[in-house]
């Protein structure tokens, strides 16, 4: 519990610690397409303002929700399971997964995180509200960045499941950050689920895989053209995780549960499948090239880092059990990098939110910092070191001491609205994010087609 604590808190003051207020906008369209109104929401702590104005609506109040996603096309009304305007928003945003249409005050555990207050519009057919609600933020597990807002026909009860009788969809805006400029990759595929993702900057590519079904994709960094590089299933690979490009061009892939690491041939053609050893649920996740040649590769539930040589062979380089690292049920040691100094590298560990220092020349292990809760893939730029945290769905700043063993977070910035982020990249002065969308990867209809999102360094 005090480590959920300090995680809340840090988001809190990280948040604070924004040059300006997160803030973003959604202009409000008819069933026709013409504008319609518009709502803004500005980040106030673990709060949100609300101001919206709508206009052409019959006098009364009006049902009003976040839905789940930003298309404000016609689509299938859960409701009704009937083609309907503004359909293609889905169902009310519900990140507690409760299942249940409530009062806009209910916890989110209980009822729908986009249940809002109504909207009342006068006789002139305008209508105007203001509110704040914690119900929904613009970052981290609740954040509404890239959904909708939606104003119904007719009241809400606050009570009957789905959208609690209020009516057709009359209104519908996407929610965009403000001030922000994000390019976004696209992918071909309905079950991608990038989790990886590595650039060659010989060749301007990006690569990213796959964690349901292994399959491997080729981007050209400037025209964002996407080519498949490797067809999953090949070698045994059935997922793909955290990836590198070595100095030969090869890209590596960690396998997830198959316990290996794939290495491919820069035509994607396979040069050889490393075998960790055969024990119970293996989980390679990630891995970091090392200055001696060798590369260091965390497994997410055995406690041990592997170690490939430069002849390519794994022998086990760390036991973790005689370490102050405790793995724990969950997804433990998971992104990897190595310092600029070429003397120790930083990790975390996903379930509990620590950052780790490991010594490379004495093995020795020091706690940098808390509070990094569902941690995954790691980037360091000198002294900042950006923490891709997938169920919060943003990427922490960190700042590292002089000698990498200190930390203090300074930003969480959830982009243009992150899909349960997984890995990260850097890529000259930009940072390119993978939305991987993992916790929609055994139950729940992910968004698509699945991205990968390009930002300036922040």
């Amino acid at each position: 519990m005090k480590r959920l604590l300090l995680s809340l808190t840090l988001m809190c003051s990280a948040a604070l610690a924004q040059s300006t207020p997160l803030s973003a906008t959604a202009k409000l369209i008819a069933p026709d397409g013409t504008p319609a109104g518009t709502a803004t929401f500005v980040q106030n702590g673990m709060g949100v303002q609300v101001t919206v104005n709508v206009s052409g609506l019959a006098a009364g109040n009006h049902g009003m929700h976040v839905h789940e996603s930003g298309r404000c096309e016609p689509g299938v009304d859960p409701a009704t399971n009937t083609i309907v305007p503004f359909g293609a928003a889905g169902g009310h945003f519900d990140p507690g997964m409760s299942g249940n249409h409530d009062h806009p005050e209910t916890d989110n555990k209980t009822g729908h995180g986009g249940d809002l207050p109504m909207i009342t519009v006068g006789s002139d057919g305008t209508g105007t509200a203001q509110f704040m609600t914690s119900k929904i933020s613009l970052m981290g597990e609740n954040g509404i960045l890239r959904r909708s807002l939606v104003i119904h026909a007719a009241p809400d009860d606050y009570a009957s499941d789905p959208s609690g009788k209020s009516g057709p969809r009359e209104r519908c805006g996407t929610i965009e950050r403000d001030n922000l400029t994000v390019q976004d990759y696209t992918l071909p595929g309905p079950q991608d689920f990038p989790e990886g993702v590595a650039y060659d900057a010989k060749r301007n590519l990006l690569f990213t895989g796959s964690a349901a079904n292994g399959t491997i994709y080729q981007i050209d960094a400037s025209s964002g053209q996407v080519s498949k590089f490797s067809d999953g299933g090949g070698e045994g690979r059935t997922s793909a995780l955290g990836m590198k490009v070595d100095v030969e061009g090869r890209l590596w892939v960690a396998g997830g549960a198959s316990g290996t690491i794939a290495l491919l041939n820069s035509d994607g053609s396979p040069f050889k499948t490393l075998h960790t050893p055969k024990t119970p649920l293996p989980f390679i996740n990630d891995l970091v090239f090392l200055p001696d040649g060798s590369a260091l590769v965390t497994d997410s539930s055995r406690p041990i880092l592997f170690q490939v040589t430069p002849e390519l062979q794994v022998k086990r380089w760390l036991d973790l059990k005689d370490t102050p690292i405790v793995y724990q049920p969950g997804t433990n040691l998971n992104g990897i990098v190595v310092t600029p100094d070429g003397k120790g590298i930083l990790t975390v560990q996903t379930n509990t939110g620590q950052l780790w220092h490991i010594d490379l020349a004495s093995k020795a292990v020091t706690e940098v910092m808390t509070g990094l809760m569902n941690g995954d893939g790691l980037v360091l730029n000198g002294q900042n070191l950006y923490v891709v945290r997938n169920k919060d769905q943003m990427v922490s700043k960190v700042t590292l001491g002089a000698d990498f063993k200190t930390a203090t977070l300074t930003l969480n910035e959830p982009l243009h609205g992150l899909r349960f982020p997984a890995t990260a990249t850097l890529m000259g002065g930009d940072l390119v994010v993978t939305q991987a969308q993992l916790d929609k990867l055994q139950k729940g209809a992910p968004e698509t087609p699945f991205k990968l999102s390009r930002v300036k360094l922040f």
